[in-house]
Protein backbone atom coordinates (compact mmCIF):
# COMPACT_ATOMS: atom_id res chain seq x y z
CA UNK A 1 0.00 0.00 0.00
CA UNK A 2 2.94 2.35 0.60
CA UNK A 3 3.81 2.17 -3.12
CA UNK A 4 0.26 3.31 -3.94
CA UNK A 5 0.56 6.29 -1.59
CA UNK A 6 3.87 7.28 -3.17
CA UNK A 7 2.39 6.89 -6.64
CA UNK A 8 -0.64 8.98 -5.71
CA UNK A 9 1.58 11.72 -4.32
CA UNK A 10 3.62 11.79 -7.54
CA UNK A 11 0.54 12.00 -9.73
CA UNK A 12 -1.12 14.68 -7.64
CA UNK A 13 2.05 16.77 -7.60
CA UNK A 14 2.25 16.58 -11.38
CA UNK A 15 -1.39 17.57 -11.92
CA UNK A 16 -2.29 21.25 -12.10
CA UNK A 17 -3.85 23.00 -9.13
CA UNK A 18 -7.50 23.94 -9.40
CA UNK A 19 -7.95 26.64 -6.79
CA UNK A 20 -10.99 28.86 -6.47
CA UNK A 21 -9.33 31.49 -8.69
CA UNK A 22 -12.06 30.85 -11.26
CA UNK A 23 -14.62 32.76 -9.22
CA UNK A 24 -14.75 36.53 -9.54
CA UNK A 25 -13.76 38.55 -6.48
CA UNK A 26 -16.69 38.88 -4.11
CA UNK A 27 -18.67 36.28 -6.08
CA UNK A 28 -19.38 32.67 -5.24
CA UNK A 29 -16.41 30.40 -4.75
CA UNK A 30 -15.58 27.82 -7.40
CA UNK A 31 -16.83 25.17 -4.98
CA UNK A 32 -20.35 26.67 -4.90
CA UNK A 33 -20.85 27.93 -8.46
CA UNK A 34 -22.64 25.76 -10.98
CA UNK A 35 -20.09 23.98 -13.21
CA UNK A 36 -20.19 24.53 -16.95
CA UNK A 37 -21.92 21.99 -19.16
CA UNK A 38 -19.61 19.31 -20.57
CA UNK A 39 -19.73 18.05 -24.16
CA UNK A 40 -22.28 15.30 -24.83
CA UNK A 41 -19.52 12.74 -25.47
CA UNK A 42 -17.73 13.37 -22.15
CA UNK A 43 -18.19 9.85 -20.74
CA UNK A 44 -16.81 8.26 -23.90
CA UNK A 45 -13.99 10.81 -24.00
CA UNK A 46 -13.09 10.16 -20.34
CA UNK A 47 -13.08 6.41 -20.93
CA UNK A 48 -10.78 6.96 -23.92
CA UNK A 49 -8.41 9.10 -21.79
CA UNK A 50 -8.31 6.36 -19.12
CA UNK A 51 -7.61 3.71 -21.76
CA UNK A 52 -4.81 5.84 -23.24
CA UNK A 53 -3.31 6.20 -19.76
CA UNK A 54 -3.54 2.45 -19.12
CA UNK A 55 -1.97 1.60 -22.48
CA UNK A 56 0.87 4.17 -22.40
CA UNK A 57 -0.49 6.32 -25.22
CA UNK A 58 1.12 9.46 -23.82
CA UNK A 59 1.18 11.23 -27.21
CA UNK A 60 -2.60 10.97 -27.48
CA UNK A 61 -3.12 12.11 -23.89
CA UNK A 62 -0.75 15.04 -24.28
CA UNK A 63 -2.48 16.13 -27.49
CA UNK A 64 -5.82 16.39 -25.61
CA UNK A 65 -4.49 18.24 -22.54
CA UNK A 66 -5.19 21.90 -21.89
CA UNK A 67 -2.28 24.35 -22.04
CA UNK A 68 -1.70 24.33 -18.26
CA UNK A 69 -1.38 20.54 -18.12
CA UNK A 70 0.88 20.55 -21.17
CA UNK A 71 3.12 23.11 -19.48
CA UNK A 72 3.33 20.93 -16.36
CA UNK A 73 4.43 17.87 -18.33
CA UNK A 74 6.46 19.77 -21.00
CA UNK A 75 6.02 16.92 -23.49
CA UNK A 76 4.38 13.54 -23.94
CA UNK A 77 7.56 11.97 -22.53
CA UNK A 78 6.81 13.77 -19.28
CA UNK A 79 3.77 11.51 -18.89
CA UNK A 80 5.73 8.34 -19.49
CA UNK A 81 7.16 8.15 -15.95
CA UNK A 82 3.72 8.56 -14.34
CA UNK A 83 2.26 5.91 -16.62
CA UNK A 84 5.14 3.50 -15.98
CA UNK A 85 4.94 4.00 -12.19
CA UNK A 86 1.21 3.42 -12.29
CA UNK A 87 1.57 0.18 -14.25
CA UNK A 88 4.40 -1.03 -12.02
CA UNK A 89 2.65 -0.28 -8.72
CA UNK A 90 -1.02 -0.76 -9.50
CA UNK A 91 -1.03 -3.15 -12.42
CA UNK A 92 -3.79 -3.45 -14.97
CA UNK A 93 -7.47 -2.84 -14.50
CA UNK A 94 -9.37 -6.02 -13.67
CA UNK A 95 -12.89 -4.77 -12.95
CA UNK A 96 -14.63 -1.39 -13.06
CA UNK A 97 -16.71 -0.87 -9.91
CA UNK A 98 -18.13 2.58 -10.61
CA UNK A 99 -17.95 5.44 -13.08
CA UNK A 100 -19.39 8.88 -12.41
CA UNK A 101 -18.92 12.58 -12.93
CA UNK A 102 -18.60 14.75 -9.85
CA UNK A 103 -17.80 18.39 -9.23
CA UNK A 104 -14.69 19.22 -7.25
CA UNK A 105 -13.41 22.76 -6.74
CA UNK A 106 -15.79 23.95 -9.43
CA UNK A 107 -14.48 21.53 -12.07
CA UNK A 108 -16.12 18.43 -13.51
CA UNK A 109 -14.20 15.23 -12.85
CA UNK A 110 -14.69 11.73 -14.18
CA UNK A 111 -14.12 9.23 -11.37
CA UNK A 112 -13.35 5.63 -12.31
CA UNK A 113 -13.21 3.29 -9.33
CA UNK A 114 -11.79 -0.12 -10.20
CA UNK A 115 -9.92 -3.15 -8.97
CA UNK A 116 -6.40 -3.54 -10.38
CA UNK A 117 -4.16 -6.58 -10.56
CA UNK A 118 -1.57 -5.13 -8.15
CA UNK A 119 -3.92 -4.64 -5.18
CA UNK A 120 -7.31 -5.94 -4.09
CA UNK A 121 -8.39 -2.57 -2.65
CA UNK A 122 -10.40 -0.33 -5.01
CA UNK A 123 -8.35 2.36 -6.73
CA UNK A 124 -9.63 5.68 -8.09
CA UNK A 125 -8.57 7.32 -11.33
CA UNK A 126 -9.75 10.96 -11.47
CA UNK A 127 -9.74 12.92 -14.72
CA UNK A 128 -10.61 16.62 -14.84
CA UNK A 129 -12.51 17.32 -18.07
CA UNK A 130 -12.94 20.86 -19.41
CA UNK A 131 -15.90 22.38 -21.22
CA UNK A 132 -14.22 21.78 -24.58
CA UNK A 133 -13.54 18.13 -23.69
CA UNK A 134 -9.87 18.74 -22.89
CA UNK A 135 -7.98 16.92 -20.14
CA UNK A 136 -7.22 19.50 -17.46
CA UNK A 137 -5.58 17.25 -14.89
CA UNK A 138 -5.65 13.87 -13.22
CA UNK A 139 -5.34 12.28 -9.83
CA UNK A 140 -4.67 8.72 -8.78
CA UNK A 141 -5.06 7.02 -5.44
CA UNK A 142 -6.83 4.51 -3.25
CA UNK A 143 -10.63 4.93 -3.47
CA UNK A 144 -10.79 4.96 0.34
CA UNK A 145 -8.76 8.20 0.26
CA UNK A 146 -10.89 10.03 -2.31
CA UNK A 147 -10.77 13.81 -1.89
CA UNK A 148 -13.92 15.72 -0.88
CA UNK A 149 -16.33 16.82 -3.59
CA UNK A 150 -18.41 19.98 -3.89
CA UNK A 151 -21.81 19.94 -2.16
Amino acid sequence: MKCLQILAAIAIAAAPSFASAQAPAGGPSAATKKPAQLPADSVERARKFALWFYTSQSDSLFAHMDSTSRANYHSARGLDDDIANFALNVGSEVKVLEEKFITRKGNRQYWRKAIFSGDSAPFLVRLVIGTKGELMGMGLGPAAEAPPIDP
